[in-house]
């Protein structure tokens, strides 16, 4: 018997955060199921990331919410020397596109790479 081989994809895009969802890249989810933006340091008053997710690239983007109701945002952490690597929201890779938006001015024009395994 032959060991199996498991193959996996992966994907990274480099985006850069604005507080309009229309200014922000889209990133194909297509045959991706897990993973994680990271970024370097970025303002101790940076809130939070919202997610946003549509069908088609130039399609129209909505918010991405969980189960109960609650926007499906990534929490950032203050800032401090080390860069961070946040999971990306479960739900998010049921869509063909996301968009990562910024929370507040704070984090704006900083740079995230989106890495995607699939």
């Amino acid at each position: 018997m032959s060991d199996s081989k498991i193959r996996r994809k992966s994907k990274s895009y480099d985006v850069t955060l604005h507080t309009a969802v229309a200014s922000c890249e889209a990133v194909p989810m297509v045959d991706m199921a897990g993973g994680i933006a990271s970024m370097g340091t970025v303002s101790s008053s940076a809130e939070a990331l919202h997610v946003y997710v549509s069908d088609e690239e130039a399609g129209s983007y909505v918010r991405l919410y969980d189960n109960v109701g609650s926007p499906a945002n990534i929490t950032l952490q203050p800032s401090t020397a080390d860069g961070k690597a946040y999971a990306l929201p479960d739900a998010a890779f049921a869509s063909q596109y996301i968009k990562l938006v910024s929370g507040d001015t704070n984090s704006t024009g900083v740079t995230v790479t989106v890495t995607m395994k699939g």
